[in-house]
């Protein structure tokens, strides 16, 4: 899939196309109003798109004769001969998959518990290929096009290479090249916050206006970065990795190796191993707990358990110390806290506030509008097939120029 510049064109094109995925079929003069463009422009553009086999016309029978003068809206929607999408997020020794058409549809989706952690390098692309290629073929998808893969860890989207993932026992993983070799198909890669922030943006128009950081908290910590509603690439093309930014040399044990980073406080093992240590249990021996375990603890806080209590209002000021540090470095127009941590944002939100209050500068502090998006993990698989079908879009329009 390319990663070639975009040009002025192929973004209005791209903005027309996501305004379809998510609005669904619309009329010519319903898309100028969404996007802010001229007719001409639309007019120009959409006759590219039908003509190239991208979209469609339909007459819309919404308008009953002699009510209105003029002739019906012409709405426009995706062919239903572009093929299709598979997403996927890989976890810790699970894989969520979901299958999407050209629209953006949601056509099939699945959960598979598969130990991942300890495979080779050869031996974790034949079981990731295996599991899509399954997944592909039961779901009934004979067309499918492309394969969008979300990874948490550092994820070199230029390359397709996970340099390192705590949920992966292996480093500078080829993995899109391996993939795509086994299955025949592009694979495009992203990191798991990235592509969770690019699929709230999707639902919200105000966050793909400005710089919106999205702070992901669940399994881990994560951060996904929007200029503009265009996901912010580094220097490898890859994301943030601002979970594992370090707040104290002494603080507890984190996945990446080191101590006191800011998913070693906020993220779901650390909560839980905190509470298992707090009730004098023995360790916990899995690297990350259920959602029932998790909710299992909050719902104890909750009833008024004192230990737990605390333990949340700790973590609470070390996600408002990180907000803060994201305000007076990033200065961004909206901060997003999203992922299943936030089903304990009610026990969060004292300490947080206060946290927050006290250590960032007022004036940048009001700059900010933070917003709390209750978020699945399927918004993983949603934000990772939505830019497999935006490259798909390209690949198309420019083999159809050549």
């Amino acid at each position: 899939m390319s990663m070639l510049p975009l040009s002025s064109r192929e973004s209005a094109r791209r903005r027309l196309l996501d305004a379809l995925r998510r609005e669904g079929p619309l009329a010519r003069v319903e898309i100028g109003q969404h996007l802010g463009m001229s007719p001409a422009t639309v007019s120009e553009l959409t006759a590219s798109l039908i003509d190239e086999g991208i979209l469609m016309a339909e007459d819309s029978a919404d308008q009953s004769p002699g009510l209105m003068r003029g002739r019906p809206k012409t709405r426009l929607y995706f062919a239903e001969t572009l093929g299709s999408v598979v997403g996927v997020w890989t976890g810790f020794n699970r894989i969520e998959l979901r299958l999407v058409d050209s629209a953006g549809r949601t056509r099939a989706s699945r959960h598979v518990e598969r130990r991942l952690r300890n495979l080779e390098a050869e031996e974790l692309m034949d079981v990731l290929a295996q599991t899509i290629a399954t997944f592909a073929e039961e779901s009934g998808a004979r067309d499918v096009k492309a394969v969008g893969l979300a990874c948490q860890g550092y994820v070199d989207t230029r390359d397709g290479i996970v340099a390192w993932s705590p949920v992966l026992g292996t480093r500078d993983l080829p993995l899109a090249s391996g993939l795509s070799q086994r299955l025949g198909k592009p694979v495009l890669m992203e990191n798991d916050a990235s592509a969770m922030a690019f699929a709230i943006a999707q639902r919200n128009a105000d966050l793909r206006s400005g710089r919106t950081a999205c702070l992901m908290v669940g399994d881990g910590v994560g951060l996904g970065f929007l200029i503009q509603g265009e996901l912010y690439r580094g220097a490898r093309f890859g994301g943030s990795e601002f979970g594992h930014v370090r707040l104290r040399r002494s603080g507890p044990q984190c996945r990446c190796g080191g101590r006191g980073c800011i998913e070693a406080y906020l993220a779901d093992y650390a909560l839980h191993r905190d509470a298992q240590l707090i009730d004098h249990r023995p360790a916990p021996t899995l690297l990350l707990p259920s959602e029932e375990a998790m909710s299992d603890i909050v719902g104890q806080a909750r009833a008024g358990d004192p230990a737990l209590l605390n333990l949340f209002h700790a973590a609470g000021e070390v996600l408002g110390d990180a907000v803060g540090i994201l305000i007076q470095t990033l200065e961004p127009d909206h901060i997003v806290i999203c992922g299943p941590g936030t089903r304990a944002m009610d026990l969060l939100r004292p300490s947080f506030e206060s946290a927050l209050e006290s250590q960032t500068i007022p004036e940048l502090r009001a700059l900010a509008t933070i917003h709390v998006v209750e978020s699945s993990m399927d918004l993983l698989t949603e934000g990772v097939v939505m830019q497999a079908l935006r490259d798909l879009d390209l690949d198309l329009a420019r083999l159809k120029a050549a």
